[in-house]
């Protein structure tokens, strides 16, 4: 699929999920989504991955939650499974573009060029959970937890990658970079970040063979940056290899203003594509149990260089540290970035 076609498509999902009434758990428009979540999983040739729908009904503090589950038949189904996926409700009534329809609209791009291209080594999950938003964050109401814990099958996860917040452009206050602002602004924009590299020692050299497309650019970081913002934390507590993308916050999160018109569907196709490269290297990969976080330094180190290019030294410049060589210093810088508003 092209580009543009795929840009197109991923903006149509967005605009068809996000509608103006939002998605809170037990609001009409949370029952909208669910059905257009199911439909969606049939159009790119999903089959159910228990029973037969890919609704996976929970109830839990009172309340009746629904997560969805496609999946595409890999050639050995005995395998353990790679499995994609983001959250679909919405914080507020509001359309919550960003936060999170485009992880959404990714995760099923990924799932129907997966499907078209006749499966994987093993079985791809697609998988949509309900109930990421307070009150619900990190609660036993959580969708991508009750998922793990109730409604997996006993041949597990071989590796998840989870995406939230991955539609917008990343910015940073002209206050807080002076006069490098202006410079700064277009190479700054397609960073993608990814946490989790450090959740295997094969992971960084199965990103590292991968090409990251036209349009992102890839910084890894250390999961306990940002800590378990997102579905992925219920794989990562479990001891599953995962990946985490985003973009970080950005002035629109939480807020009516994250509207479809305001994301860039052309970095989202190129996330798309990276997403769908990792699966595929990642369900052809042996990951063996291995219990200890990986020192991912080096691989951190490689990524900040190539993703900030001539813009690395006054970048660090205007974030206080030497460079992003050491663990001091991407600490630091990571530090600082999230207090920017990333």
């Amino acid at each position: 699929m092209k580009t543009s076609t795929l840009a197109t498509r991923l903006e149509q999902d967005v605009r068809e999920l996000c509608l103006p009434e939002g998605r809170i758990v037990g609001t009409p428009g949370h029952a909208v989504a669910e059905a257009w979540v199911a439909r969606r999983l049939g159009e790119i040739d999903c089959q159910p991955y228990c029973g037969d729908s890919f609704a996976l009904p929970y109830h839990r503090d009172g309340k009746d939650f629904t997560n969805f589950a496609g999946v595409i038949p890999g050639e050995d189904r005995s395998l353990p499974p790679v499995l994609i996926g983001a959250h679909y409700d919405s914080f507020i009534p509001h359309p919550c573009a960003d936060d999170n329809g485009a992880a959404v609209a990714i995760t099923l791009a990924v799932g129907e060029a997966v499907a078209g291209s006749g499966g994987l080594e093993r079985d791809l999950i697609v998988a949509i959970f309900d109930a990421e938003e307070p009150p619900h964050f990190q609660m036993a109401t959580m969708g991508s937890n009750r998922f793990y814990e109730d409604q997996l099958d006993g041949r597990g996860v071989h590796f998840a990658l989870i995406s939230d917040l991955v539609g917008h452009d990343v910015s940073l206050p002209a206050s807080a970079l002076g006069g490098l602002a202006a410079k700064a602004a277009a190479p700054i924009a397609p960073l993608t970040f990814a946490t989790g590299v450090e959740s295997h020692p094969e992971l960084p050299g199965i990103m590292g063979g991968l090409q990251v497309p036209d349009g992102m650019k890839l910084v890894a970081t250390l999961n306990d940056y940002v800590g378990d913002m997102s579905d992925h934390g219920a794989f990562r507590r479990n001891g599953v290899p995962y990946l985490f993308l985003s973009c970080g916050h950005w002035e629109h999160y939480h807020r009516p203003t994250d509207t479809p018109d305001r994301l860039n569907y052309q970095k989202m196709a190129a996330i798309a594509r990276y997403a769908e490269s990792v699966c595929r290297a990642a369900a052809a990969a042996t990951l063996p149990e291995f219990p200890a976080q990986e020192d991912t330094l080096d691989f951190e180190r490689a990524t900040w260089k190539k993703a900030l290019g001539v813009l690395r030294k006054p970048l660090a410049k205007a974030l206080g540290v030497s460079g992003f060589d050491s663990r001091e210093d991407i600490d630091r810088a990571a530090s600082m970035l999230q207090r920017l508003g990333l």
